[in-house]
């Protein structure tokens, strides 16, 4: 599991509560990590009740890690910052039960990489004894076949044998390189980067020197041996083909996890990238995800309420749950450098309140990591969750039981948790507009907060004093406060600006929303 490093840059992979509280220059205060568990659950239930039973299932709540620049690219590039995000490892909270947290930039790559390092294709007992037997019975025919080619092109060199392993690591004695690559690739005229042909292609072809078409008339005597050699194989060549593809495909994404521009890798800006970052997307454009999150009706509703106990504690209850001493700031705000602490804690704020936060906008974003083609020319992308799925379900099944394919050489490298509750991708994110929030407070008194307030009405919010809302996309909240119809109580609101309204334009490329829940998918479990 990704170490978490108690450091401001560790908030952006999923830091804890109290690393929130010391970045933001507040003392660690009692039951924070409680009230932050209780309120990312509450997000993703009322994000639930908007997007319907069938998104609700799948939802899961997200550890705060920071806010996410929904822009996601330029329509041809992908934005850095979002980037940032999407390409982290999701892994089960360190300190919350069925929450998840999202580590750093590219750490899913890092960890993905450690896997395929970890994997080879390898046959099951009862195939590999059918194998033996064939490569057995096939000897004389094998160095026949090494031997014609010797005499007319000499042996295959070092450099040779480099360049058939690029593509295929399985070649790695000279028949493998005569058959499988001056044969099933360069004679076959396959395209650069392609599986040549199969044993079973050629074995089964009424005249291989026709499918050869581009043999060199000097090869005909190899050619004659390597028929030979495919009928003394037998039926063992379609085991010999599945060894062959599968190393291939291992290779292949191995070396499509050095991105460049041919393979799938992609661009980034703001800022720009030095070279191709491997590749993610959306298949939501960014004018669907605005026309989302400017629809009003489409909100999360989540609400709380909080009794002063004594001087700087509240109980907090969230909706149908029970109640949460907290000893730190409830509604941290601050006004520039005139002001900085807790609303709730101002002259004439009384010591009950209901707390209102209404997210409009609701939003869910798909994405997902470049999927490994392996029909392309050349072949592109890196992910692939077969592969994954195979040696993970081989390993548990132990070498008498594994089937023929993909298998951990011997346990998964890096202390990688595979499976339901393993490392995740995540396949969406639940987001929204930024909040107003309204306070109710009870037993307030009008005229002494509103005296207060009236120095303060454009300010900074930060919810429990630890998760700041707004950020780049948001200058100030503007707080205005209105006495109840009652005559006893008033109401606060604080209500968060459009973009660019406070005399400040913000790019949007840089514009942020927060994050309500998200969509994941564990690796090493096959998708339905």
């Amino acid at each position: 599991m990704t170490e978490r490093r108690q450091s401001p840059m560790a908030l952006k992979a999923g830091g804890r509560a109290s690393s929130l509280y010391a970045a933001e220059g507040f003392d660690d205060a009692n039951g924070q990590a409680e009230l932050a568990a209780s309120y990312i659950t509450q997000l993703r239930e009322q994000a639930a009740t908007v997007l319907g039973s069938t998104v609700a299932a799948t939802l899961v709540p997200v550890e705060y890690n920071g806010d996410f620049n929904w822009s996601w690219t330029d329509g041809i590039n992908v934005n850095q910052l979002t980037y940032n995000y999407i390409s982290g490892a999701v892994t089960p909270s360190e300190t919350q039960a069925d929450t998840v947290q999202i580590a750093g930039q590219g750490t899913l790559a890092l960890m993905y990489q450690q896997l395929i390092n970890g994997i080879a294709w390898q046959f099951s007992a009862a195939d590999n004894a059918v194998q033996q037997t064939a490569m057995t019975n096939s000897q004389t025919q094998a160095t026949s076949v090494v031997t014609a080619y010797i005499g007319v092109y000499g042996a295959p060199t070092a450099a040779q044998m480099t360049a058939a392993q690029a593509i295929n690591p399985y070649i790695t004695q000279p028949i493998d390189y005569i058959v499988l690559y001056a044969a099933g690739i360069q004679w076959a005229g396959i395209a650069k980067g392609l599986p040549g042909l199969s044993l079973t292609t050629m074995q089964g072809a009424a005249n291989l020197r026709m499918l050869l078409q581009y043999a060199p008339p000097s090869a005909q005597p190899v050619i004659q041996a390597i028929v030979a050699y495919l009928n003394a194989l037998g039926g063992a060549v379609r085991l010999f083909d599945m060894q062959s593809l599968g190393n291939y495909t291992l290779q292949q994404i191995k070396n499509n996890l050095t991105p460049n521009t041919t393979n799938g890798g992609i661009s980034l800006f703001n800022p720009p990238s030095a070279g191709p970052a491997l590749g993610y997307s959306s298949n939501m454009t960014t004018s669907a995800i605005l026309q989302d999150l400017n629809n009003v009706s489409q909100k999360a509703t989540l609400s709380f309420t909080a009794q002063k106990t004594q001087s700087s504690s509240y109980n907090v209850a969230f909706q149908g749950s029970a109640g949460l001493s907290f000893g730190g700031a409830l509604l941290n705000i601050s006004a520039g450098t005139s002001f900085k602490g807790d609303v709730a804690a101002q002259q004439g704020s009384g010591s009950s309140m209901t707390i209102t936060m209404v997210y409009p906008g609701v939003t869910i974003i798909p994405f997902f990591p470049t999927g490994y083609q392996g029909t392309a020319v050349p072949t592109t992308g890196w992910f692939y969750e077969p592969i994954l799925n195979q040696a993970w379900s081989n390993l548990q099944a132990g070498s008498a039981a594994a089937e023929s394919g993909f298998t951990f050489v011997n346990a998964i490298p890096g202390g990688i948790t595979l499976g339901a509750d393993g490392l995740a991708y995540i396949k969406a994110l639940v987001v929204s507009g930024y909040p107003t929030i309204t306070v109710d407070f009870a037993q307030g008194e009008y005229a002494s907060f509103s005296s207060w307030l009236s120095t303060h009405t454009s300010v900074s919010v930060s919810l429990f004093g630890f998760i700041p809302l707004g950020g780049s996309s948001v200058d100030t909240y503007t707080a205005s406060a209105s006495q109840s119809s009652s005559g006893t109580g008033f109401s606060l609101t604080l209500t968060p600006p459009a973009a660019g309204s406070q005399g400040q334009t913000i790019p949007v490329a840089n514009q942020t929303v927060p994050v309500l829940a998200a969509q994941t998918f564990p690796l090493g479990v096959s998708q339905a």
